[in-house]
């Protein structure tokens, strides 16, 4: 999103925000997975960029643990001063239907900032398959139901919500084979053991690149910048929830508003800035920035779309 006219203007003000909006020591940013994922690149690009913007310095802090709850809870219970910041996924609103009980409410707790970048879902193949289309995949499947498994990272994330979501709207009956983590899957996936997976483009693009993975179906509104031969699901006549990973920076609900305006902006120019976009696009990252308002009500759709998949899928919160 571009920085309008006015946005423009009332930038530097924001920069220059009173004592109110300009925390004193510090600022932590807890993130909720472990170093050297997609999550954990994309969160210190966007650390350092909001560092160089309001000339402040952002401690970046990887605390894993429960899909990312962990993290949250502590920014959650943090003091409202501007100190404390969460760089999350949308493992935030898909947590809600994956555990009975959260520390937290993904909608009331926070004080959403910005979302920053998003990067699809997909389902792949190993290049071992026969599948070239998703149609051959479809046909694959129902003439052998129950037989076909799709991996993921865990249960209640991306690939499974995806891979859920696809069942549903192909009448398809493919099993959900949950592993605790992208590594472990993948090497799975490309030595042909599993035949399936549904994996973001963040985290499947290294072996994407080293023809290890053959894309089948883009989830989302938008084909992958990456796969301008893939189809969506939505051309292909299905209409879904995005399973799409998108990220952001939100901080504990109470936070000043004129801090929250001032982050927002700073993340809003960071973004427009060329080598951001080349370093998240390095990553299979679209820059997609949405304000506070807009950031929020992303939150509250995906919290309704995942519960009702949840239901209709049987997912049961752990």
């Amino acid at each position: 999103m571009p920085i309008t006219r006015r946005s423009a203007m009332t930038l530097p003000s924001l920069l220059a925000a009173p004592a109110l909006a300009q925390p004193t020591r510090p600022i932590r940013m807890l993130m909720g997975f472990p170093p050297g994922g997609p999550t954990d690149f994309v969160g210190r690009l966007t650390a350092n960029g909001l560092q160089d913007q309001i000339g402040q310095t952002i401690v970046f802090e990887n605390r894993p643990g429960a899909n990312s709850v962990l993290a949250a809870e502590a920014v959650a219970r943090a003091a409202a001063d501007g100190h404390t910041l969460l760089f999350a996924s949308n493992s935030l609103a898909m947590n809600a239907s994956a555990y009975a009980r959260l520390p937290y409410d993904p909608t009331t707790s926070f004080a959403p900032i910005a979302m920053v970048a998003t990067s699809p879902n997909v389902l792949w193949c190993g290049t071992s398959q026969p599948w070239h289309s998703l149609d051959q995949l479809v046909a694959a499947a129902k003439a052998q139901p129950g037989t076909l498994g799709y991996a993921s990272t865990g249960n209640g994330g991306n690939g499974h919500f995806g891979g859920e979501t696809l069942r549903q709207a192909l009448g398809i009956d493919i099993s959900h084979i949950p592993y605790r983590g992208t590594a472990p899957a993948l090497l799975d996936v490309i030595a042909g053991r599993v035949p399936l997976m549904m994996q973001t483009m963040v985290g499947a693009i290294g072996p994407y690149r080293e023809n290890q993975l053959r894309p089948l179906v883009v989830f989302g509104p938008n084909r992958a910048p990456e796969l301008p031969d893939v189809p969506t699901l939505k051309e292909l006549g299905h209409e879904v929830p995005d399973s799409g990973v998108w990220f952001g920076v939100l901080a504990p609900a109470g936070t000043p508003p004129p801090f929250v305006m001032r982050v927002s902006h700073a993340l809003q120019a960071m973004l427009e800035k060329p080598e951001s976009r080349a370093q998240l696009a390095s990553q299979a990252s679209v820059p997609a920035y949405l304000g506070p308002d807009d950031f929020a009500a992303r939150i509250r759709t995906d919290v309704t779309n995942w519960a009702d998949v949840a239901r209709r899928a049987g997912i049961r919160p752990e």
